[in-house]
């Protein structure tokens, strides 16, 4: 039968013992990061009144306005309707300022030089951060989002 006890020298064994502890309070720690406050957030897309559906809205915290926390996002349905969720697929966003953008998922992209045969709905600018919709996320209250149509 085989001695299992530690085979080190005294200065050793404490030295491997440290480390055992320090490596699994490490670990421990690191798996627990603090969860950030989500609160159910949903609402419509409208353009000019409108709704808007299969419009893919992303809400960013607003950094600007000490905003902090995941980026949450959501397509419409038919009726303009959404909920966000998170990218790691939590439902909801964090409370506070946020910067929107918009992208038409339905919006004809034809090859070079071809040329539309539908008009625009949602105007490009609202694809960019720099550009996008400031909106505020607060518990229990339904997010509205109206746009103007393109050229207005």
């Amino acid at each position: 039968m085989s001695d299992t006890r530690c085979q080190f020298p005294a200065g050793q064994r404490r030295w491997c013992t440290g480390f055992a502890i320090v490596a699994l309070l490490s670990a421990v720690t690191l798996g627990c990061k603090p969860q950030i406050k989500l609160v159910p957030a949903a609402g419509t897309f409208t353009i000019g009144g409108k709704p808007a559906g299969n419009i893919t809205v992303q809400f960013m915290p607003d950094v600007s306005q000490k905003g902090n926390g995941p980026t949450s996002y959501a397509t419409t349905d038919g009726e303009g309707r959404f909920t966000l969720r998170t990218y790691d697929n939590r439902a909801g966003a964090v409370p506070g300022p946020h910067v929107v953008t918009a992208v038409d998922l339905d919006e004809e992209r034809p090859a070079q030089g071809q040329e539309r045969t539908r008009p625009v709905r949602l105007d490009a600018k609202y694809s960019m951060a720099a550009q996008g919709i400031r909106v505020t996320v607060e518990e229990g209250k339904p997010l509205t989002i109206d746009v103007p149509p393109p050229g207005r």
